[in-house]
């Protein structure tokens, strides 16, 4: 038997690119399919209220995320000023549908979160779309032709509000039978269902 796991994930939180590489391990263990929902208010074109910034939540995500990163070895960057100002998800977040449609997301999400987060490359400067097509071997004409159709970005909005409908409210969530698990701390959490459900490989 194998069960699906729907992972919504932004490629605007620090904590979705430290969990990748540990959601990617998920079908390793155990009969289960990773289903990638790229998942952003901003992206889908919703106006979210801006909600207050706590100093003290902040400095900790900061302390919490480099902590992280240095365990596993891997760079993070944040960019300049963020969270008050922050990269524009659009392209890259619709990009990640055209990327699943053509069988390269596991990929586009590394190499993105890498660009994003590891490189603190803004993801809507002309050069990151262009070396990011080079690397991945991809028509750059065809690829940005298809993201930027009416098309991809009415299911960029389907995604997101059917997130919403069924309770997700940050990423990376994970919903098993539609049951949530918000946090990159609940893969652990994830390995003991999946384990007592009998998935194991």
């Amino acid at each position: 038997m194998t069960i699906n796991i729907e992972v919504f994930y932004s490629f605007q939180s620090p904590y979705s690119y430290l969990a990748l590489e540990s959601i990617y391990e998920l079908p390793k263990r155990y009969d289960v399919e990773l289903l990638f929902q790229p998942f952003s208010a901003k992206a889908s074109g919703q106006q979210m209220p801006s909600a207050p910034i706590i100093p003290d939540k902040l400095s900790y995500l900061f302390e919490d995320t480099k902590r992280l990163a240095e365990e596993m070895n891997i760079p993070l960057v944040f960019p300049e000023g963020w969270p008050e100002t922050e990269f524009d998800p659009g392209r890259v977040t619709r990009g990640a549908l055209i990327a699943q449609d053509l069988g390269i997301l596991m990929e586009y999400n590394y190499k993105v979160f890498h660009k994003w987060w590891g490189l603190g490359e803004n993801p809507n400067d002309e050069n990151f779309m262009n070396e990011l097509c080079d690397e991945l071997d991809i028509d750059l004409g065809d690829f940005l032709s298809k993201l930027s159709s009416s098309d991809t970005r009415e299911r960029v909005k389907g995604v997101y509000k059917r997130g919403r409908k069924l309770g997700v409210f940050d990423t990376p969530t994970f919903l098993v039978d539609k049951d949530r698990y918000f946090g990159m701390d609940k893969i652990a959490t994830l390995h003991r269902r999946l384990e007592k459900m009998g998935l194991s490989k």
